[in-house]
């Protein structure tokens, strides 16, 4: 797999095109996923960081799916989350519904905002793709 050749995937949300950034980043086997929030392919926002948690990880299967990666190639999640002492809870139980076989390493840590009032949860992968014959 050559290094040097990168393939970009765009979601279409709002914000791609004015910050100048790709939904997913593929370099060789390396394959990272920016940013990613309930609502960026377009769909309303919900209320409950466990809904907008589910939705999320939903949005990021479905671009890495358009690269041929599936979510037993990620190796690294990291979790912005408004309120951790209220949600963390919520959260793990989503993340431990799609990732308790496959344990990548993850972190979640508390942020003050998201860009938006109504977004409660951002959430960036990284995957290795697997070597297929």
């Amino acid at each position: 797999m050559d290094l040097n050749t990168r393939e970009r995937v765009g979601s279409g949300g709002p914000y791609e095109d004015v910050v100048g950034y790709s939904r997913v980043l593929c370099a060789g086997p390396f394959v990272y996923v920016a940013g990613t929030t309930a609502g960026s392919d377009g769909s309303p926002i919900p209320a409950s960081c466990l809904d907008q948690t589910r939705q999320t990880v939903e949005i990021i299967k479905a671009k890495l799916q358009q690269v041929d990666v599936s979510l037993d190639e990620v190796v690294r999640v990291r979790m912005f989350v408004v309120d951790i002492k209220r949600d963390w809870q919520a959260v793990s139980q989503v993340m431990n519904g799609y990732f308790s076989d496959i344990k990548p390493v993850m972190s979640m840590v508390q942020v003050a905002a998201l860009i938006d009032d109504k977004m409660l949860i951002e959430i960036e992968m990284d995957a290795v793709r697997k070597t297929r014959d």
